[in-house]
C-alpha cells in the first residue's frame, strides 16, 4: 500500500507540476502548442490546453518516476522511507524545475530576441514572427523542465537507494496480485503516453 501511495504522490506531483507550467507557457506563447504539438487537442484555448497537455505530458513521467522510487524507497531490507519525507524532496525538485524552466526561458527569450538562435525554419513560417521570441522562451523552458525533473528525480532516486544500503528492488516477474496490478497500470500508462506523444505526431 505504501508503495502504491508513492506512485500516486509522484503522479499527482508531476500533473500539478505540468498544469501550472503549461497553463503559463500556453499564455506566452499559444502556438507552441497549436503547432508544434501533435493536434490531439482541438482548441486554440490557453486554459485548456494547459490543463490537457499538463497532464498528457506528464502523467506518464510521474508514474515511472514513482513507480522507481516506489521499490527503492519502501522495499524489503532498511526502515522505509517516510511518505513525507518523500513528498519533501518531491516539493525541492519541483522547485528546482520551476527555477531552471524560468532562466532557461529568458536565456532561450533573449538569444532569440538578438539573433543568435532563430526559431526551426519548419515552423518559421507557421509562427508569426512577433512571437518567434516567445516561443524560444516556452522550447527552451519547457526542455529545461525535463532535463531538470529526469536528472533531479534520477538523483533522488540514487540518493535513497544508497541511504538504505543499496536494496534489490527489481523483480523480473511480479509475484504479488498488487505488483502485477502495478505492472499493468505502469505499462498502460506508458504505452498511452508514447502513443500521444509520438505515434499521433
Amino acid at each position: 500500500m505504501k508503495k502504491t501511495k508513492v506512485i500516486v504522490l509522484c503522479m499527482l506531483a508531476a500533473i500539478a507540476y505540468g498544469v501550472i507550467h503549461d497553463e503559463i507557457t500556453a499564455r506566452l506563447c499559444v502556438e507552441y502548442f497549436t503547432i508544434a504539438h501533435p493536434p490531439i487537442f482541438h482548441t486554440a484555448s490557453p486554459t485548456v490546453l494547459g490543463l490537457c497537455w499538463g497532464i498528457a505530458a506528464t502523467i506518464g513521467i510521474g508514474v515511472v518516476l514513482g513507480a522507481i522510487l516506489a521499490e527503492v524507497s519502501q522495499s524489503e531490507g532498511q526502515p522505509a522511507v517516510p511518505i513525507r519525507q518523500i513528498a519533501r524532496s518531491l516539493l525541492i525538485l519541483l522547485a528546482m524545475m520551476a527555477l531552471a524552466a524560468f532562466l532557461a526561458g529568458l536565456l532561450g527569450y533573449e538569444l532569440s530576441r538578438h539573433a543568435i538562435i532563430s526559431i526551426p525554419i519548419t515552423l518559421a513560417y507557421r509562427i508569426p514572427p512577433a512571437s518567434h521570441d516567445r516561443f524560444m522562451a516556452v522550447w527552451f523552458a519547457h526542455g529545461a523542465s525535463y532535463l531538470a525533473g529526469l536528472t533531479g528525480g534520477a538523483i533522488l532516486i540514487l540518493r535513497i537507494w544508497r541511504e538504505r544500503g543499496k536494496p534489490r528492488v527489481l523483480a523480473l516477474i511480479p509475484r504479488t496480485p498488487l505488483a502485477i496490478a502495478r505492472s499493468l497500470v505502469l505499462a498502460a500508462v506508458v504505452a498511452v503516453v508514447f502513443y500521444l506523444r509520438f505515434a499521433r505526431s
